[in-house]
């Protein structure tokens, strides 16, 4: 099993890393063997040590039916105008996200990397606090397996693509083995598979209180799944947020009355980020869970505010996976 660490890559390694030469050395530090990148822009795989790249995490586009299915009345309900319809994906067309997967997809055939990550997700902004989302997860796993396929197709892209689940009702949850199986029907993809997110999961359970109390769950949940074979990542982190969901479950949206969409996204990524903190796992043994999933790769995606907050979160949850 190969460790990670997850970092945006421009090509800059991340926000708070000066180089690649001080990349190295923070892996080091904890004896890792690699990055999940995250890549942002376009740019040219020999920018990027290869040996430090370990797997790819696709870009993430959230609000993604009504701008694949071109419902313009849904979108400048959403965004308002045109302008910040393309300001925001990028474009206007659905060709143009086809483009951008390509793009990253190349990128990790370039580097020979073994997996890319992919979130079969969809949100808007009216439904996000309150998550009660009015379609059903066959309809976005739908959507997402177009936009796979059609970018799969024109990549040739040789390595695994995995599943990541996510916490919103009507998207990929993991709430049963049916979504796995209907998504592997959906994908025209042979080499697929499963990048289990920890605190994702956690965060489908509002119950949960504890870390002991979340890894027992999670060990339930793998158990009934009976997905562990597809597991070949490990997202690790810790979310124990389901008292904040509860709250905002109740709540009308902050920002209801607020026609400006950039007020409105900066809201939703502080909820958004309130709920996946990316926190490390602190006071359980990880060891049982990892047995568990046996993955090829665990990334300990935790949250970069700082160097030093960085370090700590690594350190705290690195001491509970040695043996």
């Amino acid at each position: 099993m190969k460790q990670l660490l997850n970092i945006s890559v421009n090509p800059a390694p991340g926000h708070l890393l000066g180089d690649w030469q001080q990349a190295r050395r923070w892996l080091s530090r904890w004896s890792l063997d690699g990055f999940e990148l995250a890549p942002h822009g376009r740019w040219c795989h020999d920018a990027v040590p290869a040996d430090l790249a370990g797997g790819l995490h696709l870009t993430f586009f959230p609000i993604l039916t009504p701008f694949w299915r071109q419902d313009w009345r849904e979108l400048l309900r959403i965004f308002g105008n045109r302008q910040t319809v393309e300001h925001f994906y990028g474009g206007l067309e659905p060709d143009h996200l086809v483009a951008i997967y390509v793009d990253q997809l190349q990128l990790a055939q370039a580097l020979q990397l073994p997996y890319v990550v992919f979130h079969p997700v969809t949100c808007d902004m009216a439904h996000l606090f309150s998550q009660a989302f009015p379609w059903h997860w066959r309809d976005t796993l739908a959507v997402c397996a177009e936009l796979l396929n059609a970018s799969l197709s024109r990549s040739g892209y040789r390595g695994r693509v995995l599943f990541e689940n996510l916490w919103w009702p009507g998207s990929f949850r993991l709430d049963s083995r049916l979504e796995y199986d209907t998504l592997r029907r959906l994908v025209n993809f042979d080499n697929c598979g499963l990048c289990f997110d920890s605190g994702h999961r956690m965060a489908t359970n509002t119950a949960l209180t504890s870390e002991a109390d979340g890894v027992a769950w999670l060990l339930k949940e793998l158990r009934r799944l009976d997905l562990t074979s597809e597991i070949h990542t490990l997202h690790l982190n810790c979310s124990l947020s389901g008292h904040y969901i509860e709250q905002a479950k109740g709540q009308t949206a902050p920002y209801a009355n607020c026609p400006d969409f950039w007020h409105q996204l900066e809201v939703a990524l502080k909820h958004v980020s309130t709920i996946d903190g990316h926190h490390p796992f602190s006071r359980v043994d990880l060891r049982p869970l990892i047995d568990a999933c046996e993955p090829g790769h665990l990334v300990h995606e935790l949250a970069q505010s700082s160097l030093e907050g960085w370090a700590a979160a690594i350190e705290q949850q690195t001491s509970l996976v040695r043996p």
